[in-house]
């Protein structure tokens, strides 16, 4: 599989967790989840076109001025999303055109998120991917 940009830095990591307690794994989505509070999605923004519909806690993911923001009720949930928004906010949009679900699968992440985490994480990578794809559609303002 291809390395893209920011996704690459975090595969030691993720592979390594492959080998750990699934105590270990929510301790480590926990402190991603408590960097993305630093920086959330505004209220504001937290509107139903911006929710990822399929997790089974509140999230919600924006492009705000050419960068992701997210922000989600739980603390898991925060970790994948600062996780996702992390490599989509350092990578280029080549890079993002060829992030896809099956990147986490070969890294082992999806065995380390229940169902409907799962179903939240793919979903808010489809989401990402699409607003990329719209925002790079806009009409530049001159």
């Amino acid at each position: 599989m291809k390395e893209i940009g920011k996704l690459a830095e975090y595969r030691d990591y993720i592979e390594s967790l492959n080998s750990v307690s699934s105590y270990e794994v929510y301790r480590w989505m926990i402190s991603l989840g408590k960097k993305l509070k630093e920086n959330p999605l505004e209220e504001n923004r937290r509107i139903p076109t911006n929710r990822v519909t399929n997790c089974q806690s509140e999230l919600y993911v924006d492009l705000d001025n050419g960068l992701f923001k997210a922000w989600s009720n739980a603390l898991i949930t925060s970790g994948y999303a600062y996780l996702l928004t992390d490599i989509f906010n350092h990578s280029s949009t080549d890079e993002i055109s060829e992030i896809t679900p099956g990147n986490f699968e070969a890294l082992g992440l999806d065995n380390m998120l229940s169902m409907m985490r799962k179903a939240g994480f793919y979903q808010m990578i489809e989401m990402m991917r699409e607003k990329i794809v719209s925002n790079h559609n806009q009409p530049k303002s001159e």
